[in-house]
Formats: structure tokens, C-alpha cells, sequence
């Protein structure tokens, strides 16, 4: 046994863990995976690539797998409608030119997994990975599970003929990573296979539930309102788990969780290297060069500051793109890029940050969104529940409020039903899912839960999977006052205000921990 396992027993009997009612085997995950993301900031982004899509899980005996590819003529499709969408400053701020050698790109490749080859449902999903790690190939585990529990949803009882039972098969695929390939790749990729779905593959739209976690939850939020501005065809649903909508880190779970979540405190970051180079993009914009007169300024306010250390965390206020920390003197404007997939200048932009919808996530197809009660991102699932429904502004010049159920996951961390895959939160999130699924589409036997006259319900599920309606309960939560506050957070123009709030509470909480 290592030191640090030791010492995550240790601590474990001794202080308790992160969360009260996490066991042994859910803290030694935890803080294995913290471990990793902070060890893994020594590495380059391509080594970080490397590792993470190099884990190919082999598919289930009990699943029937076919690979396939998506021609690039939708990836054309999709980008000429995804530039029919951006207004010009958004176009302006993107800072590169997406569209060019997009002919000459790989195909979009894609994994199809069921019980028996039957496409009666369909789960389009998007993995996450911070928009920069991951593969489809990672979530075959969790993909398996889900669709076993779409074959309970239709049997209601545990039994060997799941493949005489289930309809659902999953769809996934491995859209371009940041920073390669930034922002809107992976929203042309996942409109690409939208549109291949539902004309090539003649999948009925209302058949299918878009799908994914953190990054791929923002990024299914992306694809619905694309799919929605665009006047496509809508999904039967949308399944975003702890989604990442807000790339701005504007709402307060952001600090006030980051002892219950192993998402880095400060931001990823990771050693110099050619991915980071982000002049090396097709006609790189000015505006998003990071240019050696902004790299002299950031130096000398470093020496000025007498920053000694390379990485000191309480000093910086973001980690550029080249790896180098930027000390709190620095400007908006000379601030580096702190998200990989995005420059600063377009992370307000709804596709980035889907939080920013300039139509509130009205006129979407009903939502199951799942989140961590202890999740750093967990206020964004909340924003989103309460937006989309409308609770705040009844307004309809945006259109119809969204049906959204909001299942809140008492003591969990981001993307728990992936990574504490045993226990009884997971399974009870999975079973929901599942059940999400064939309402939706129309395949349950069962009496309405999701499909009910609320456009807002909010679920509470305790660590035991025991589920209490806490829909008055939230609303007591974030009242009227919490909501405008939330928006002004949100409404601040400064990234380098955000991330120097970030800094300070980090600051704060290592001298008191």
C-alpha cells in the first residue's frame, strides 16, 4: 500500500471524508482522480490526450457494437448552418477560421452499442473531457448500464432476455478536442451527426435523446439550441448531466464547493507545448494571438511582483495557454486565454456558454437534468432548471417555457454516475435516465413521472437513492434576490474579475484547511 493510500484511510476514520456519506472506496476515488488532475499539470496537453484516449474499455459480451463514420459533407452542412447562426462579433471573436480545410479533415468517427441492433431509441451522447480529453470508447461501461436499465424500464423486472426487451441503442462519437481544434468544432461535429442521424440513418427526431456529461452536457445544450435556432427538427429530449454551460465560472457553487470536488481549484493547466500554440490555427484573428508585446507585459508585472515560483497558485490569476502564470496586475486586455476551447473575447457566446441563450432555453424539448448537490458546477444545472421553465420571467417573446426535471444528488461530485460507478446515487441516476428515455419517446407502459403538467420539478435523491420532491424547496433557495444576484454575477464584463475571485477564495481556503 502507497503512502497516499494510507493516507486516505487515515484521514477517512480520522476527519471523515470530503462528504459525510461517501464510503472508503468512493474517497480513495476521489481523491485518486484530484491526485491525477493535479499531477497531470506537469504534462503537456498532448501527453494528457494521449493517456486519456488510449482507455478503450472492450464492449460488453452482451452488447452488440458497430463502428461507422460520418460523411463530411454533414460536417459541411452543419458548419454552413452553425455560420448562419453566429451574429458577426461572434463571428469576429471565434478568432480563427473554422471553416477552413474542413474537406480535408478525418471523418467523424462513431460507435454504435445495443442489445440487439434494434434503433427503436436512440441516445445520441457526448462525452466530456473538458472539451480537450476523453474518446466515446471511455463510456462503454456507463453506456452499457444505461441501456441495461432501459430494458428494465420496458420489462419492470430483472430478468436474462434484456436483448428480447431493449429498444435503445446508444450513438457516440469523437468530435475534434480543443485546443487543436477550439470552438465551434465540437458543435459542427455534433450537428453533423444530428443531421446524419435523422436523414441518412432516417431516425425519427422524436426518437432520439441528446446525451452527455460536464463538457458534453454543455455541449448537448449547445447542439439543442442549434438544433432549435436552426428550425431543425427537435429530439424527443435532452439529458444533460453536470453540465458545464458556463465557461465565464460567474455562479457561486464555483468556489463555495471546492472542497467536495475534485475539479481543478484554479483552473486546468499543463506544460508548454505545440498544442498551445494557438497562432497555428487557420488565419488566426489578432485579437486572439497571444503576442509576444502581451507575453513582455505579463513578465514584467512577474518580476515586479518579485513571483519567484513558475506555478505559485496564490500569485496567478489564470495559467495562459503557454503555460505561464499571469499575475493579478494583468488587464482584461492582456490577460491570457484561460479556457482551451475558447477565447476569452467568445466565451459569452451562447454556443460556448450555452448559460448566455439569448432565448432562455425556451422552445427546447423536455429536459432531465442531472447535478451533484456538492458539485463545483452544480449552480449552473440550477440556473438552468429555473431559466428554461421559466419561474423567473413569464415572458413568451422568447417562446414557450422548457419542461425540466432537475434531479439533485445529495453529496455528490461532478459526474458522479461515471466515476462512483457502485453506488446506489449512480444507480438510481442511471434508472432515471433510463426511464427519461422511454417517456420521451413514447416507449413506457408506465404512468407519466417526467411528462407531467409541472414545467419545473425538482427531485432530491439522498445518498441511500431515496427520492423527496423539493421543488419549494429550491425555489425557497434561489428566491427572487438570489436570482438577480446570480444574473449581475453573470452580467459582470471582467473574465480577469472572475478569475481573480477565484484566486482569492482558493488563497483563503488552503490557510484555513
Amino acid at each position: 500500500m502507497n503512502i497516499s493510500a494510507f493516507s486516505t484511510i487515515y484521514s477517512y476514520y480520522v476527519t471523515g471524508p470530503p462528504a459525510k456519506s461517501w464510503s472508503l472506496l468512493s474517497d480513495i476515488t476521489f481523491k485518486g482522480i484530484h491526485h491525477f488532475i493535479n499531477k497531470s499539470s506537469s504534462l503537456t496537453v498532448e501527453d494528457v490526450q494521449r493517456l486519456s484516449t488510449t482507455l478503450k474499455p472492450p464492449v460488453s459480451f452482451f452488447l452488440k457494437q458497430t463502428k461507422f463514420t460520418v460523411p463530411n459533407e454533414y460536417r459541411k452542412r452543419a458548419g454552413d448552418t452553425l455560420e448562419g447562426l453566429f451574429t458577426k462579433e461572434e463571428k469576429k471573436c471565434i478568432g480563427w477560421d473554422w471553416t477552413k480545410g474542413r474537406e480535408n479533415e478525418a471523418e467523424l468517427e462513431g460507435e454504435w452499442l445495443s442489445m440487439n441492433k434494434n434503433r427503436e431509441r436512440v441516445i445520441l451522447y457526448l462525452h466530456g473531457g473538458a472539451y480537450y480529453t476523453c474518446n466515446y470508447q471511455m463510456y462503454r461501461p456507463f453506456l452499457h448500464k444505461l441501456i441495461k436499465a432501459s430494458a428494465y424500464c420496458i420489462t419492470q423486472k430483472v430478468t436474462n432476455l434484456y436483448k428480447q426487451y431493449s429498444d435503445c441503442s446508444t450513438c457516440s462519437i469523437n468530435y475534434r478536442l480543443a485546443p487543436q481544434r477550439p470552438f465551434p468544432s465540437a458543435v459542427e461535429d455534433a450537428l453533423a451527426t444530428y443531421i446524419y442521424l435523422i436523414e441518412d440513418q432516417a431516425i425519427d427526431p422524436k426518437k432520439i435523446v441528446i446525451s452527455g456529461d460536464s463538457s458534453g452536457g454543455g455541449l448537448t445544450m449547445a447542439l439543442l439550441l442549434a438544433i432549435r435556432d436552426a428550425g431543425l427538427p427537435l429530439p424527443a429530449g435532452g439529458m444533460p448531466i453536470s453540465p458545464w454551460i458556463d465557461l465565464t465560472h460567474s455562479l457561486p457553487s464555483i468556489l463555495s464547493n471546492m472542497l467536495t470536488d475534485f475539479l481543478p481549484a484554479t483552473g486546468f493547466k499543463h506544460a508548454p507545448s505545440p498544442a498551445l500554440d494557438y497562432s497555428q490555427l487557420p488565419k488566426r484573428q489578432m485579437d486572439a494571438v497571444i503576442s509576444d508585446e502581451a507575453k513582455e507585459k505579463a513578465q514584467k508585472a512577474k518580476e515586479k511582483r518579485k513571483l519567484t515560483a513558475e506555478h505559485d497558485e496564490d500569485e496567478r490569476a489564470s495559467i495562459g495557454p503557454l503555460g505561464i502564470p499571469v499575475p493579478k496586475s494583468s488587464t482584461d486586455k492582456d490577460m491570457y486565454r484561460i479556457q482551451f476551447y475558447a477565447p476569452n473575447e467568445a466565451l459569452k457566446v451562447p454556443m460556448v456558454s450555452p448559460i448566455f441563450d439569448r432565448r432562455r432555453f425556451r422552445g427546447l424539448p423536455p429536459l432531465l437534468v442531472q447535478c451533484g448537490k456538492s458539485e463545483r458546477l452544480r449552480d449552473e444545472s440550477l440556473y438552468l432548471s429555473l431559466e428554461a421553465s421559466g419561474v423567473f420571467d413569464k415572458d413568451s417573446q422568447h417562446g414557450q417555457p422548457t419542461q425540466v426535471t432537475l434531479e439533485v444528488f445529495v453529496d455528490q461530485p461532478h459526474v458522479f454516475q461515471i466515476m462512483f460507478i457502485h453506488t446506489k446515487p449512480t444507480k438510481r441516476a442511471i434508472r432515471n435516465l433510463a426511464s427519461f428515455v422511454s417517456e420521451v419517446t413514447g416507449s413506457s407502459k408506465n404512468e407519466a413521472y417526467y411528462l407531467s403538467d409541472q414545467l419545473l420539478s425538482v427531485k432530491e435523491i439522498n445518498p441511500l437513492g431515496k427520492t423527496v420532491e423539493a421543488t419549494k424547496e429550491l425555489l425557497k433557495y434561489v428566491d427572487r434576490k438570489r436570482w438577480e444576484e446570480w444574473k449581475k454575477r453573470l452580467a459582470r464584463p471582467s473574465i480577469k474579475e472572475r478569475m481573480d475571485e477565484v484566486t482569492e477564495y482558493y488563497k483563503k481556503l488552503i490557510h484555513t484547511t
